[in-house]
């Protein structure tokens, strides 16, 4: 008897908890997620994106190539088709260490370690066909210096230790010059540039370089985050252009690309300096016009494009999270997903694209994986 009412108490139990959750379904009360998740907890649209880049945008073991058309030009310098950039391996390196993929990671780095490091420890900006050019970029190679960083530090696999400490001498070496960073070395003429591009300032990375494996990175990075703060123009969330490092002056063009403007902030914004008066500026000018344009005047600071970014839109959502500003991070989210190709019959389904061309490029789709990896975690 004893049994019985038992098991007719846990009958009556079980038929409340199927009530209560069908209500709060209905009335939709449990907890709103952005996305439904799936493989390891990585949202729908970066699942999407994802795919296409490593399945359709990739070459060997993960190679990822500058654009999803095959645009073939006769200059050895030009990335504009299906080359591999040094910046997409670094992205793509960072990517898999925020989603802690150790085994893409290595075969990421392994391809990056033979296919575009040179002679001198520093890593070819652009491999085109089978060749590889004789320039590094200061701002990949800061890249996959951090990638490797974050790796060690998270995986403790001592193997990435001996390249992280190879490409800080070899930066050391060629990229910084009377304590000031410059954008690149020509291993094969020889010759360094004489300016500093404002975003190439990667302060974090001088930054944890400095603290943890070689003390010489400290002053260069006391000097770049002059420059970075310097270079702001006042009253806006602009940068100027470049730094000559030999007359000591600030260069511009006549046109801002934001896209710089916004790598700018975020390097700032990563090393916890916060350009306030910048993302409130930014904030404004997209309410403005219900969205961010990709360039604006360097005389007036008014849009002279009505082209949007991908890339942009999810610099500036990094940027914004790590401010704090949640909302407005996710605001900028979206705005990249709007270019999203959805259309499951599109041969750039999953891709951030231009379906009636199909030209997508790694930059915009690399940004919006690894600002989603780490706004969505």
């Amino acid at each position: 008897m004893l049994i019985k009412k038992w098991m007719i108490f846990i009958a009556l139990i079980l038929i409340i908890a199927v009530i209560y959750f069908s209500a709060a379904s209905f009335l939709n009360l449990q907890p709103k997620q952005k996305e439904v998740f799936e493989n390891n907890d990585i949202p729908k649209r970066e699942q999407k994106a994802l795919t296409f880049v490593t399945e359709k945008m990739s070459g060997a073991k993960l190679s990822v190539y500058t654009n999803y058309l095959n645009n073939k030009n006769d200059n050895p310098e030009l990335a504009s088709g299906q080359e591999i950039l040094s910046e997409s391996q670094g992205l793509l390196l960072l990517y898999f260490v925020n989603r802690n993929e150790k085994e893409n990671f290595d075969v990421c780095f392994d391809w990056t370690m033979k296919h575009l490091l040179l002679d001198n420890g520093t890593f070819s900006w652009l491999k085109k066909d089978e060749q590889i050019a004789s320039t590094n970029a200061l701002i990949d190679d800061l890249r996959l210096a951090r990638a490797f960083l974050s790796a060690y530090e998270k995986w403790h696999d001592e193997k990435y230790l001996q390249d992280i400490n190879s490409v800080s001498e070899a930066l050391l070496t060629y990229n910084i010059e009377v304590d000031l960073p410059i954008d690149f070395y020509d291993l094969d003429y020889g010759c360094k540039s004489k300016e500093i591009s404002i975003a190439y300032l990667d302060l974090y990375t001088m930054r944890k370089l400095g603290e943890q494996i070689d003390s010489r990175w400290k002053i260069p990075y006391e000097n770049s985050l002059d420059l970075m703060k310097n270079a702001k123009l006042e009253g806006t969330g602009l940068y100027r252009f470049q730094y000559d490092t030999e007359d000591g002056t600030y260069t511009d063009n006549n046109e801002i690309a934001l896209v710089q403007s916004a790598y700018g902030m975020l390097h700032l914004a990563e090393v916890g300096e916060y350009d306030l008066e910048g993302l409130d500026w930014l904030w404004h000018e997209y309410e403005k016009f219900g969205k961010i344009y990709s360039t604006y005047s360097s005389k007036n600071y008014e849009p002279v494009s009505e082209l949007e970014s991908t890339a942009l839109y999810a610099l500036l959502a990094r940027t914004y999270y790590l401010a704090g500003e949640y909302q407005k991070a996710e605001t900028f989210m979206e705005a990249c997903e709007r270019y999203q190709i959805l259309n499951e019959n599109s041969a750039i389904y999953g891709s951030f694209g231009n379906e009636s061309n199909q030209e997508v490029y790694s930059f915009d789709n690399l940004q919006y994986l690894l600002s989603s990896s780490m706004i969505y975690q």
